[in-house]
């Protein structure tokens, strides 16, 4: 009856430990996520802009390369860790269905 409360109280506490976990790295790659958005929008904008003299002429010189190149870093970002959070749950889902047939 011991073993049971203990164990029952584990796994209580691995969930718990696994969704604040899981909230951290969501919460953290909605952040990424909404970076990658504005930084895939400025260098179209900054290209559509350049030509017509319409924004400020710091940013029409970075080349375009140079803004595709953190949008990529960052899209690689939000992609990690959303294959990361998917890998978690399945681990935490097969660790969880080994401790019920236990």
């Amino acid at each position: 009856m011991a073993k049971k409360k203990r164990a029952d109280r584990e796994a209580e506490r691995r969930r718990i430990a696994f969704e604040t976990e899981q909230r951290k790295i969501v919460r953290r790659r909605t952040v990424i996520g909404l970076l990658g958005v504005v930084l895939g929008i400025v260098p179209f904008i900054v290209s559509l802009s350049c030509p017509t003299g319409t924004i400020v002429d710091q940013l029409c010189a970075v080349p375009v390369n140079v803004w595709l190149l953190i949008w990529a870093a960052s899209f690689g970002s939000f992609l990690g860790l959303t294959i990361r959070l998917i890998l978690e749950r399945r681990r935490f889902e097969r660790g969880t269905s080994r401790e019920g047939t236990a």
